[in-house]
């Protein structure tokens, strides 16, 4: 399905809901973040928006903390939640029934945001067993799936739609580009080096025990202790480079996150531009 009726779809669902959930990557909540959606929401006062930062279990509490209260001043309820720890599950399913008023019975609240922010995954929880489809495969969501999770509530999980504005440096970054779909997955994984590097300059090192001075070098060195090799013994950098950035999406072992303070500096400085 093309990415414009994708969004036209997220568009049909929002307004055919009381509720809109917005799912981020408590990694990097601004970067998951889509305005336009968020504003499509708060310009109807009959609708009742809430962000979810989801994957807390791989951000120190503090950072956490941090952004929460940042989204919290910008006029936002805020739920940290981790799918894969079933965290504060409970907390979110109270939050969207509550969310609005007594006498409305019947609740439809959709789910949004990103592919591989966790979406699908919250509404297993939600609903007891497994009835959206989930994979570790980024935007496995294909079609709109209409779930049931109690006698007053239905739930939409919407496909994830990649805004026009993430770069691909961005979209790895955040884990959405499939490896096995990138044109040249080698400068996809020096990329995603150089992005992490400049986040969390150890990170990387620390993680898989790898001194390097380049993307380029670190590749290399990879593709060596995980014997990727082509016939004749030329190391199979292509090889180590979709490793690389499967293991990046799927196992998330490298510590990296969004700094908040970073967000507020440039926040203010965009500010004062103005």
């Amino acid at each position: 399905m093309p990415k414009d009726d994708y969004d036209t779809m997220v568009r049909k669902m929002i307004k055919g809901s009381e509720v809109v959930v917005e799912v981020l990557d408590a990694r990097f909540p601004s970067l998951s973040r889509s305005g336009r959606y968020e504003r499509m929401v708060m310009r109807n006062p009959t609708k009742k928006l809430l962000i979810v930062l989801n994957k807390v279990d791989l951000v120190p509490d503090h950072i956490v903390k941090k952004w929460r209260r940042i989204l919290s001043s910008e006029g936002f309820k805020v739920i940290p939640t981790s799918a894969r720890e079933r965290l504060s599950t409970s907390v979110l399913r109270n939050a969207i029934l509550s969310a609005v008023k007594d006498d409305l019975f019947y609740i439809i609240a959709c789910f949004i945001g990103l592919p591989n922010t966790g979406k699908s995954s919250l509404i297993n929880i939600l609903k007891g067993r497994s009835s959206a489809p989930v994979a570790p495969i980024p935007g496995f969501t294909k079609a709109l799936q209409a779930l049931r999770i109690t006698t007053r509530l239905k739930i939409y999980d919407t496909p994830g739609v990649i805004s026009k504005r993430l770069s691909m440096a961005d979209q790895i970054l955040l884990g959405i580009a499939k490896p096995e779909k990138l044109s040249d997955p080698v400068k996809g994984a020096w990329s995603l080096v150089q992005s992490i590097d400049k986040i969390n300059p150890n990170a990387i090192k620390k993680t898989y025990e790898i001194e390097y001075e380049s993307p380029p070098e670190f590749l290399e060195k990879f593709a060596e202790i995980r014997h990727k090799r082509k016939k004749g013994g030329v190391l199979d950098i292509e090889t180590a480079a979709r490793v690389f950035l499967t293991e990046y999406n799927n196992k998330a072992k490298i510590p990296v996150w969004e700094d908040p303070d970073e967000y507020l500096r440039l926040k203010q400085e965009k500010k004062s531009e103005e």
